[in-house]
């Protein structure tokens, strides 16, 4: 598909029963966000992966010790290069959010998890450990399977934009949460 038709399918998609099916199951809190990806993704950027604020308590399933995970929220997936241009100026002028362009890169480019962007903390005792991470290029094989993903024509001449929030656990559709600020920035 050309880019804008994928930006429509994709947010059809988001509201499509079998799909609010599967968000339920695999992540309930995201379930009340699609509405707003829905909006995100009709104004031009095309989003292949997202996660909302979270914080929860809980004790591990072995050892019974005692842990919290804390998410920041995040956006990911495709814009037109002009776009994202203006795009990633204002989040960076108007707003406390990170948004970067993703380059593709070669697969034998190595990529250490060490120098990726955290999303996901644990904190267990009194050590805190990196749960989740995105890495701030993109091989072309991940490339080509987003594209494929959001039934996105490779020949399309898009970049892919990544954004994080810099608090942990804001809420994600809050005044100030992201998903609110990349819908004002678009």
């Amino acid at each position: 598909m050309k880019f804008r038709q994928a930006c429509d399918a994709a947010a059809s998609n988001l509201g499509e029963d079998s799909f609010i099916a599967k968000i339920k199951e695999e992540d309930p809190l995201m379930v009340k966000y699609l509405p707003l990806l829905q909006k995100i993704n009709k104004a031009g950027f095309l989003t292949t992966n997202s996660q909302a604020e979270h914080r929860s308590k809980g004790k591990h399933y072995q050892t019974g010790k005692p842990y919290e995970l804390t998410e920041r929220a995040y956006l990911e997936g495709f814009m037109t290069e002009t776009d994202a241009a203006k795009f990633i100026k204002a989040m960076g002028i108007e707003t406390d959010k990170n948004a970067i362009f993703r380059p593709v890169c070669a697969s034998e480019v190595n990529l250490p998890p060490e120098l990726d962007i955290p999303l996901t903390i644990a904190k267990r005792g009194g050590e805190i450990s990196v749960d989740t991470h995105s890495t701030v290029a993109l091989p072309k094989e991940w490339s080509d399977s987003f594209k494929k993903m959001v039934h996105l024509n490779k020949s399309e001449k898009v970049v892919f934009i990544f954004c994080w929030d810099t608090q942990w656990g804001r809420a994600a559709a809050g005044k100030n949460g992201l998903f609110t600020n990349v819908l004002q920035c678009l």
